[in-house]
């Protein structure tokens, strides 16, 4: 129904449709005549609605009661917009009606529904509902219906149709609109439905023509089920009829989700007093009643979970197959358990599942995959349609297996029946190896009466008080006591009385708990006298708080071993000849004596004999007369010594003694020189009269370092070979403080070792320049140790220590190496630079030196000769010059050349120099460190020069750590240097980088060779930098300053004398040096005198005065220098 109205508010239009809806005619409606048809109680309210929305030109929607052609009144929806022309002026509204009589009618029955039945619940209201719905909407047919938790199929829980109540009935979803509706959509067909559903019984049989049916879901979207309704005749308002279903969804779906949970609840609880009440059952069962309980559980859980039979297998050790031990089925099924008797197992799925101790769900069997060929067969073969089976599991241990079947339908198993199957296995597994362990343990008992009465060892238990309250057969035997009037008394009355303190210790022990068994060997009496030693093994017997309450074990006659181990133990203990103790007892009772020392804080000395001339007696007079020589000596070294000290044979000659409780050395030495006159005393044997002596070796215990027996022998033997080269018949002291040095070195050689096997060496790079151009001339690879701990180690922290040593070539091997590849990595970088590597005397004199080399060489082809420079130290030259002059020779054929470092050290002759042809000398930095203020020094330093440029040999200086440095060795004639102020050694990557950014300081690039008579005031300059250093010293000491620190006098003085009248320099400039001069010597006296008249600040002012005074006269030297 359209209508429209002008910008005055008047209705100008209404179609046809209005006008049979209303009766009237157009001009009776149009204006405001159309208001008179609107229902009184909604006229005012209707009219003020659409009056403000007008003034706002703002759409609307109004819902009034409007007059229909019959008479009545029908509910419309009213629904107006403003129009607009193409400039927007308003024009009025345009607007339409719907009839939603219908509509409004559900909605008041939902109210009346909501008022009257707030009370009902269940079906009752499903019912009620479903009746509103079909007489509000002139349904034939509605109905609330639920899903089935096995799927495909609707429960109808209640209904109304053709005006009375709906009995319950279930249908399958499959083929009806009732399965679009499941989908999660309201469905309306509003005609022809049975036409497009012809396979829905429903519909063709009630001759319906239109449908709907609404979703009922929870609040997680899971479908509930649904509400349908159905009509004989076609739907006009469709959208009317899903409305009002859809005002009922949330209802009705409350009210299901309520009765779900009500269910819920109500199947917990009996599931937990199931649970509760199988578990009272089994926990207290004994083992006899266990079948009894276990059938019992079986139906209480079938019943439960509406099964149709519950099973109980047990599976063999060996998993390989199970039988059906108990079973349970409900009315109507057939028992199977005579059938399935050590059924196989092994391999099927089942069998995988069970073993893994996870549940076994299958809800189909006859859906069971190929690979589960052998279980569907089974199982079918029973009628089996779903089975649900849970592990019995035991401290990790699988036992069988409990279940369920459906066998008259399949069925989706619920995790509650899968939850509940899990806490039967437990508790099933539980009883049933309770069970197990009885019957086991029963006949455990009976084997064990057996064995206990016919074991030879005796089996014993005593209770709290020690009392005997067990012994078997074997202990008549054993100590001919009577068992019966043993029972009863103490058992410690049958041990021997020296050793009963033992057997309390043992008792004490145990029922302490503090051990958990004991093994003692004790005597036990015998009637009549004597005893038989016998081993005791003995435990507690524990209550069932873990408390002890008595004692348990056996005895077992050791007694025959006992006097065997008597006899072993002499000739184990003892020296054969002598009856001395030999290197086993002597060992022992070392370790006894040392712990005694330590406690007592005393001193022992252990002294290594060694008999001086045995050798010539036993050869020259026969070995008998040997022994008994070394008879007469044991036993008059034994006699020496006192009670509590001890001497031991060794073998052959050599003895050891062990002196305790010494309070001082004098004693000590005093033993010891009584034990060297024992021996040296004549021997009579048969005839002839024999004498020996000893060199003994002593060292002394305890010691700063803890030892062990054996490191106090090798000690002693260390100190006798000492005595033995000392001239024999004399003792000797073990030196600990060298012995430490000597292993000290032997474990840090093995590190080393350790070391270049692990590859923790690293090579470093110090460069060498032409300190006047900056060119670089070479380098220098100087070896580091990246030690895992202690971080980069210098060389001289490690490379001492494995001068003498076999692994000082293996280094030296690999420094070569490491420099050649370093060499080519330079050369793909574009730098070609020659590096020198040091090397060590034992590295340089191996025979295979040469062969080694060539072989490095060999494996670098790439690089040009003269790539590779090797320094030798001028000491290490020294000592095999030929040899050293050979090597150099050789190397010089292949493109090597060779340095001598450290040069000026090793005091080498002309004739040395002249006969070995190093290409390079290299001063060492000793001198050059030191040049600036030592003018000995700088002396030693122009004659090294003086003598490598006499000899034509390329110089190098080391140690240039200052700008200072390289301008004097500039001046000296030297150019070329190496040291910190060039550049620290470094890694080979950063040497490019370096090459790239260094230059030489200016006042080097500047400064040329001296002349004689300029080297005279480079003298000067060191002579008084000594000068006022060695006067500081004296300050500092507190010690007196000598007269020739201050007289003024010295050579500066003379040549400044000599130039003025020469006139070798501008005579303004040397008038300056010689007031420069004149007053540094007089603030040298001024300063002394502060000194003596001890006038601490004019002396620290005066000092302070001195060095300002010195700087201005260098400057002025350095003036005539440059």
């Amino acid at each position: 129904m359209i209508w429209t109205s002008g910008a005055d508010g008047r209705c100008s239009y209404f179609n046809e449709p209005w006008l049979r809806f209303t009766g009237r005619s157009l001009e009776q409606e149009l204006g405001e005549g159309w208001a008179e048809g609107v229902h009184p109680d909604d006229r005012a309210q209707c009219l003020s609605d659409y009056e403000r929305a007008f003034a706002a030109q703002e759409p609307f929607r109004l819902e009034y009661r409007l007059r229909h052609v019959d008479g009545g009144y029908r509910w419309v929806s009213d629904e107006g917009s403003p129009r607009y022309d193409s400039s927007g002026r308003f024009l009025g509204y345009i607007g339409y009606c719907l009839d939603v009589t219908d509509r409004k009618r559900a909605g008041l029955a939902l109210d009346a529904l909501a008022a009257r039945y707030t009370m009902l619940s269940g079906d009752a209201f499903y019912e009620a509902v479903c009746r509103h719905v079909g007489e509000a909407l002139h349904l034939d047919l509605v109905f609330v219906g639920q899903c089935l938790e096995e799927g495909g199929r609707i429960n109808v829980r209640a209904g109304w149709k053709d005006g009375a109540a709906v009995q319950p009935f279930s249908y399958v979803l499959a083929g009806t609109p009732s399965e679009l509706a499941l989908q999660g959509r309201s469905v309306v067909i509003g005609s022809g439905v049975a036409a497009r559903f012809p396979d829905d019984p429903g519909l063709r049989d009630g001759a319906y023509e239109a449908y709907c049916g609404v979703p009922l879901a929870d609040k997680e979207g899971q479908a509930l089920g649904l509400m349908v309704g159905m009509s004989r005749r076609p739907l006009d308002d469709q959208q009317g009829v899903r409305e009002l279903l859809e005002i009922f969804d949330g209802p009705v779906s409350a009210e299901l989700i309520r009765e779900r949970g009500e269910a819920a609840l109500t199947r917990r609880i009996a599931f937990g007093r199931m649970v509760a009440r199988i578990s009272s059952e089994l926990m207290p069962a004994r083992a006899d009643e266990v079948d009894g309980l276990v059938l019992r559980t079986l139906a209480q859980i079938g019943r439960y979970a509406d099964a149709d039979r519950a099973f109980v297998f047990d599976i063999t050790e060996d998993g390989r197959s199970v039988s059906n031990t108990h079973e349970w089925c409900a009315p109507g099924v057939s028992p199977q358990a005579h059938n399935l008797q050590g059924v196989g197992f092994e391999g099927s799925l089942f069998c995988q599942i069970i073993k893994r101790l996870e549940i076994v769900d299958f809800p189909d069997v006859s859906l069971l995959p190929e690979c589960a060929r052998q279980d569907r067969e089974l199982l079918q073969s029973q009628g089996i349609q779903s089975t649900l089976a849970a592990p019995m599991v035991v401290n990790g241990r699988l036992l069988g297996f409990v279940g369920l079947d459906s066998v008259r339908c399949r069925r989706q198993w619920s995790g509650e029946e899968k939850t509940l199957m899990s806490l039967v296995g437990n508790a099933l597994a539980g009883v049933i190896e309770r069970k197990r362990v009885d019957e086991s343990l029963r006949e455990s008992e009976a084997r064990y009466r057996s064995v206990v009465e016919s074991v030879r060892e005796v089996i014993f238990q005593v209770d709290a008080d020690g009392r005997c309250a067990f012994l078997n057969r074997a202990w008549h035997e054993l100590t001919g006591f009577a068992v019966e009037a043993s029972i009863g008394r103490p058992f410690v009355d049958y041990v021997h009385p020296d050793d009963r303190h033992l057997h309390q210790e043992v008792f004490e022990l145990l029922m302490r708990r503090e051990e958990a068994s004991c093994t003692q060997a004790l005597r036990y009496l015998r009637v009549g006298g004597g005893f038989r030693w016998v081993e005791l093994h003995a435990r507690p017997v524990l209550g069932p708080g873990r408390e002890a309450q008595g004692i348990s074990g056996t005895l077992n006659d050791i007694t025959i071993q006992k006097e065997h181990e008597a006899q072993l133990k002499y000739v184990a203990h003892y020296d054969a000849l002598t009856g001395l103790p030999n290197r086993v007892l002597l060992h022992d009772r070392l370790s006894r004596s040392m712990a005694q020392a330590r406690r007592r804080g005393q001193l022992l000395a252990v002294a290594y004999i060694d008999l001086d001339g045995f050798k010539e007696v036993n050869d020259g007079h026969g070995h008998h007369v040997g022994d008994q020589l070394l008879t007469t000596v044991a036993a008059r070294m034994k006699g020496t010594l006192r009670d509590a000290d001890s001497v031991s044979r060794l073998g052959g000659d050599e003895f050891v003694a062990v002196l305790v409780d010494l309070p001082d050395l004098p004693a000590c030495k005093h033993l010891v020189q009584r034990l060297l006159q024992a021996v040296a005393q004549v021997v009579q044997v048969g005839g002839a009269e024999l004498q020996v002596s000893a060199s003994i070796g002593l060292t002394l215990y305890p010691q700063e370092e803890a030892l062990e027996p054996d490191q106090l022998l090798r000690q002693a033997d260390l100190a006798m070979y000492q005595a033995k080269l000392a001239g024999k018949n004399r003792y000797h002291f073990f030196d600990t403080d060298q012995d430490r040095d000597v292993r000290g070195r032997h474990e840090g050689v093995a590190r080393i070792h350790e070391a270049l096997a692990n590859d923790e060496f690293v090579l470093f790079y110090q460069p060498k320049v032409n300190m006047r151009s900056g060119a670089l001339t070479g380098v220098e690879a100087l070896i580091r140790w990246q030690h895992p701990e202690l971080g980069l180690i210098e060389p001289a922290a490690f490379l001492p220590m494995v001068e003498d040593q076999p692994v000082a070539v293996a280094l030296g091997d690999w420094v070569i190496s490491a420099a050649l590849e370093q060499l080519e990595r330079w050369k793909s970088l574009g730098l070609t630079v020659p590096v020198s590597v040091n090397i060590s005397a034992r590295h340089l004199q191996a025979p295979d030196f040469m062969m080694r080399l060539q072989e490095a060489l060999t494996g670098h082809p790439g690089l040009a000769p003269g790539s590779l420079e090797l320094e030798v130290l001028e000491s290490s030259a020294l000592e095999s010059m030929t040899r050293v002059t050979q090597i150099v020779e050789a190397c010089a054929r292949i493109g090597v050349s060779f340095a001598l470092d450290d040069f000026g050290t090793g005091y080498s002759g002309l004739a040395y120099l002249k006969r070995l042809p190093a290409a390079r000398l290299k001063i060492d930095q000793l001198f050059v460190r030191e040049m600036l203020d030592d003018p000995e020094d700088l002396a030693i330093l122009e004659a090294v020069m003086g003598l490598a440029h006499a000899f034509r040999r390329e110089v190098v200086a080391e140690g240039v750590e200052s700008e200072a440095h390289g301008r004097v060795l500039l001046q000296l004639g030297c150019e070329v240097g190496q040291g910190y102020v060039i550049a620290r050694p470094m890694e080979g990557e950063s040497l490019p980088q370096w090459v790239a950014t260094w230059a030489p300081p200016a006042s080097w690039q500047r400064q040329s060779a001296l002349s004689r008579e300029e080297l005279a005031l480079v003298y000067a300059q060191v002579e008084h930098r000594a000068l006022v250093r060695a006067l500081a010293a004296k300050i500092a000491d507190g010690t007196q300053i000598d007269n020739r620190l201050v007289v003024h006098g010295c050579s500066l003085g003379r040549w400044i004398e000599l130039a003025l009248a020469e006139q070798r320099h501008e005579e303004v400039v040397l008038r300056e040096l010689a007031q420069a001069h004149d007053l540094f010597h007089e603030t040298i006296e001024t300063l002394a005198a502060h000194y003596r008249a001890a006038d601490a600040a004019a002396v620290i002012e005066g000092l302070g005065a001195v060095r300002r005074r010195l700087d201005v006269m260098l400057g002025q030297i350095n003036r005539l220098l440059a």
